[in-house]
């Protein structure tokens, strides 16, 4: 390595490089287990020829698992990234799924597709949309009226100590708690059907993933470069675990829209 370039600098970093090397060992880019991914789109139900939107689609590893339960389905995912959707494409390819599945990279907030789908996938994205509330007003132009969103959420387990705030870059008010998180679903018209919480043990596995490929860069990277990503991948490791683990949770969800006839039993939990 010529140590005479600029160097890569720590701020440099970002989520997205941290992602792209997500690819070969967790490419669910959140805290769910394989299994789990499973156990959320299984009751989901789609029937033959259904259509599939997955916004945010990161590597694409919710719309080919999704793909993979339903054989008669088709999809179609959309990031920012550019470098996301190169490998969401190629991972299609590797899984026999490029005939049914396609990727566009579009900001989600200029997507103008021409039809509405029966099952729209949007995990960990509401802060791309200004929040919960916004992002299911979102969700539900895309969706069939009969048709079904998975969300992912983050929640707080405890009240969020200092450590965890500084660590996350957060205001306490960023999240709230887990049946809060739920009214406030019910509230925005959306009856949830299914969900799962992240255990302990899938936090752990999405983080030493993280930390893991980020160690692996740096290593790979060497001299100036290496130092800042290995600086990078242990104030990563550290912020969870002195910071937010168990103090952050995940809550996947799975919901239908409340039909308009139903609309009088949305909840109107306070300070929503």
């Amino acid at each position: 390595m010529n140590d005479d370039r600029r160097a890569v600098t720590y701020d440099e970093i970002d989520t997205e490089s941290t992602w792209n090397l997500l690819r070969d060992t967790h490419p669910v880019i959140a805290p769910l287990s394989d299994a789990s991914v499973d156990r959320v789109l299984e009751p989901a139900r789609l029937r033959p020829g259904a259509r599939v939107l997955d916004v945010g689609c990161g590597l694409g590893a919710w719309l080919l698992r999704a793909l993979e339960l339903y054989p008669g389905a088709t999809g179609h995912g959309i990031d920012a990234s550019a470098s996301h959707v190169e490998a969401a494409a190629a991972a299609a390819g590797g899984r026999g799924l490029s005939g049914r599945a396609t990727f566009e990279a579009v900001d989600a907030l200029r997507f103008a597709p021409g039809e509405r789908y029966d099952l729209v996938l949007c995990v960990g994205l509401s802060d791309a949309f200004g929040g919960l509330r916004d992002n299911l007003a979102y969700l539900r132009r895309l969706v069939e009226p009969d048709g079904l969103v998975l969300i992912g959420e983050p929640f707080w387990e405890r009240e969020p100590p200092a450590a965890a705030l500084k660590a996350l870059e957060l205001d306490r008010h960023a999240f709230t708690d887990l049946p809060t998180t739920v009214e406030r679903v019910a509230a925005a018209g959306w009856l949830p059907v299914h969900g799962h919480v992240s255990t302990v043990q899938e936090w752990d596995d999405f983080l030493w993933a993280c930390v893991s490929g980020l160690t692996r860069w740096g290593v790979t990277a060497g001299g100036r470069d290496g130092r800042e990503i290995l600086r990078y991948a242990a104030d990563y490791r550290e912020a969870w675990w002195r910071g937010y683990r168990e103090v952050m949770g995940f809550v996947t969800m799975l919901l239908r829209p409340l039909p308009p006839w139903a609309a009088s039993l949305a909840a109107r939990p306070a300070g929503w």
